[in-house]
């Protein structure tokens, strides 16, 4: 893995729209990735918390969030734009992979502009928040997912399905709103089994598939207490590995230079972080 620059992100997405599609963990994605395009500095404890805000770092609230309320309902919706001259990164929050919602989603991409990079994950929400059936309503919902998006997208568009990080589980650790405790228990392999069907079949349908449970699954100490998000150092961290895979996918030299000084040094079993990155707990 290359190690990308504020400058290097913005000459790889120059003239590009990118959106990114799931839940507050990806809606940290979106802002890590926006923090990126203006500086080259972590993400604040504050920037990670927050959600729904009017605006982050010069973007924008265009619906939900603030506005409609915060609440923890599958109800809740919550779309960011941020445009720069040379650049459109936009994100979609979703409470489940597959919904008459996502098809307003597909709707807007259809009367343009089209995305040329499309990054989505939706998992956790989908098996904690609905049926005793949440399994099977997933599998089937990923699949009308994966054949929507090559019916709606442009072939040129590179979309890429995160398969979900890793979670964990002690009692009270699962976030307020979220279902019944023997669910709870059982996520850590449903997130599993999700993972493992979700991948075979965007594999089917000719995705690209970022296995982000491999890449994250000895740098748990990076979790935060509730066990389903990360801190900072970690979505600097998936940033890092979604930009390469981009540039790799549009054959683009991935930077070579050396991680800056005092900024994360990874490797596949230590992550070390300067002292003054503040650890994000619930």
């Amino acid at each position: 893995m290359g190690w990308f620059g504020s400058a290097d992100v913005r000459q790889l997405l120059h003239n590009k729209f990118v959106v990114v599609l799931g839940d507050s963990i990806q809606r940290s994605v979106y802002k890590d990735l926006v923090k990126m395009l203006r500086d080259d500095a972590f993400l604040s404890e504050a920037q990670l918390r927050k959600r729904g805000e009017e605006t982050f770092e010069n973007d924008s609230l265009v619906e939900g969030g603030v506005r409609n309320g915060l609440h923890n309902g599958t109800t809740f919706r919550e779309v960011r734009q941020y445009r720069s001259g040379h650049h459109l990164v936009r994100f979609y929050f979703l409470t489940r992979v597959y919904s008459t919602y996502l098809e307003s989603v597909l709707s807007d991409f259809q009367r343009g502009p089209q995305p040329d990079v499309l990054i989505a994950n939706s998992c956790i929400w989908d098996l904690m928040r609905y049926d005793d059936k949440h399994m099977e309503s997933y599998k089937t919902n990923v699949d009308i997912l994966f054949q929507r998006l090559k019916e709606v997208l442009s072939p040129e568009c590179l979309i890429i399905w995160n398969m979900t990080m890793p979670v964990g589980f002690k009692y009270g650790e699962i976030p307020e709103g979220f279902c019944l405790q023997y669910m709870a228990h059982n996520l850590r392999m449903d997130i599993v089994e999700g993972n493992f069907f979700s991948a075979t079949l965007a594999n089917l349908h000719k995705l690209d598939v970022l296995d982000m449970h491999y890449h994250f699954r000895c740098n748990l100490r990076l979790r935060c207490r509730d066990a389903v998000h990360w801190n900072q150092v970690a979505h600097r961290k998936y940033t890092q590995i979604l930009l390469t895979h981009i540039a790799q996918a549009w054959a683009v030299e991935v930077p070579k230079g050396k991680i800056p000084e005092g900024e994360c040094c990874y490797s596949s079993r230590c992550f070390l972080w300067s002292k003054e990155l503040t650890v994000w707990t619930l």
